[in-house]
C-alpha cells in the first residue's frame, strides 16, 4: 500500500496539518528543523505527493473536492450536478470522492484533498465520523458539510426531523396507527434523525412505536426490499410504511409487487428526499420532497465565498422539505 499524508506525518511526528504544508509547498511559516524532519519522512517512506498538488504547488488551486457515500445513490447525483453548476461558472473544476461509506477511504480523500490545498464539500451525515475527521477545521482551505455533523465547518443542513414528522403524520392522516419505518444506518446522524422525526410523530397522536416495526437499513434499493421481507414476516405486519430514503421505498416497492402486496391498498409506502425518478415508480411515490440541486448550489456558493474572501467565517443553513403526495398512499379514483 502507498504511504499516504497521514503516514509521514507520524513518521516526522508532527501533525497531518503541518506535513501537509510542507508537502504542497504552502507559504505558511514552518521551522527549517520540522521542514527537514518532514521531508526526510517524506523520502525515507518513498512517498510520492499528488501529481496534481505538486504542479500547482505555487499557483492558485481551483479545486472543489466532492466526499459523497455512495455514487449510485441518485440523491448525492443531483447534489454533484448542483456543484458542478456553480463551480464551472466560476472556473472551479470538481474531483469527485466516492467513499463507499468506509471511514478509511473518506479519511484517505480528505487528506488528498488537503495536500492539494481544494475546498471541500463533505456529505452524508455523520455520528462515528467526527473523530477522524476532526482536524479538518484546520484545512487551508474551507470546508462545506452537508447535513447533520458536529464539526465546527459551516454547513447546508437538511431539516429530517421535521420531514420525518411530516412523512409519519401523513400516514397517520390516512388513519393508520400500526406503521413501520425502515431506517438507514445507524451509525448515520441523518439515519438518527428521521428515526427521530418518526417517533416524535407516532408518540404526539399518542400511538405506540413497536420496535418489531423499526428497521435498520443501508440507503440502498436493494436493502429496501429486504427490510420489506422482514417487515412482513412479523406476525402483526405494518399497516402502513415510511422509508428514510427513496431508494429504500422504491425497494420495498418492488419487493411488494414480488409479494403480492398491493399499494396502496395493502400497504401504503412514502419515501424522503425526491430524487429524480420517484415520480415514475409504480405506483408513483409520495415522498418528502427537497431541491437537492439547490442543496448542492448552496453549499458550493458557500464555499465558494470562503474562498475568495479568504475568511474563515461559520454560515450555516437549514433547509425544509415538503410533502408531495402520490399514488403510492393514496389512490386516485
Amino acid at each position: 500500500m502507498n504511504p499516504t499524508l497521514r503516514d509521514v506525518a507520524r513518521h516526522a511526528g508532527v501533525s497531518i496539518t503541518t506535513a501537509s504544508r510542507v508537502l504542497s509547498g504552502s507559504d505558511h511559516p514552518v521551522a527549517a528543523e520540522v521542514r527537514k524532519r518532514v521531508l526526510q519522512a517524506a523520502e525515507e517512506l518513498d512517498f510520492t505527493p499528488n501529481a496534481f498538488a505538486r504542479g500547482l504547488s505555487k499557483r492558485e488551486v481551483r479545486l472543489i473536492g466532492l466526499v459523497i457515500p455512495d455514487i449510485r445513490d441518485p440523491y448525492f447525483v443531483e447534489i454533484a450536478r448542483g456543484t458542478e453548476d456553480v463551480a464551472s461558472q466560476e472556473g472551479y473544476m470538481v474531483v469527485l470522492c466516492n467513499t463507499d461509506r468506509n471511514p478509511d477511504k473518506e479519511r484517505k480523500y480528505v487528506e488528498e484533498l488537503r495536500a492539494m490545498r481544494a475546498g471541500i464539500i463533505l456529505t452524508g451525515g455523520g455520528v462515528n465520523r467526527e473523530a477522524h475527521l476532526a482536524d479538518i477545521v484546520s484545512h487551508p482551505a474551507p470546508v462545506v458539510v452537508i447535513g447533520h455533523h458536529e464539526i465546527p465547518c459551516s454547513s447546508v443542513q437538511i431539516d429530517n426531523v421535521r420531514g420525518a414528522i411530516e412523512a409519519t403524520e401523513h400516514l397517520i392522516s390516512l388513519g393508520h396507527h400500526r406503521i413501520g419505518h425502515i431506517s438507514g444506518p445507524l451509525a448515520s446522524a441523518t439515519a438518527t434523525d428521521r428515526v427521530e422525526g418518526f417517533e416524535r410523530a407516532m408518540d404526539g397522536h399518542g400511538l405506540p412505536v413497536d420496535r418489531s416495526l423499526v428497521v435498520e437499513s443501508d440507503f440502498t434499493f436493494d436493502g429496501g426490499a429486504e427490510a420489506l421481507r422482514r417487515l412482513w414476516e412479523n406476525p402483526c405486519p405494518p399497516q402502513a410504511l415510511f422509508a428514510a430514503n427513496d431508494m429504500m421505498a422504491m425497494g420495498a416497492l418492488r419487493e411488494a409487487r414480488h409479494l403480492g402486496i398491493r399499494v396502496p391498498q395493502d400497504l401504503p409506502v412514502i419515501g424522503f428526499n425526491g430524487i429524480a425518478g420517484a415520480e415514475r415508480t409504480d405506483p408513483p411515490l409520495s415522498t418528502i420532497h427537497f431541491c437537492l440541486r439547490q442543496i448542492g448550489k448552496t453549499a458550493t456558493e458557500m464555499l465558494l465565498h470562503q474562498l475568495k474572501s479568504h475568511q474563515e467565517e461559520r454560515t450555516s443553513v437549514l433547509i425544509q422539505g415538503r410533502l408531495v403526495v402520490r399514488e403510492s398512499t393514496v389512490t386516485t379514483t
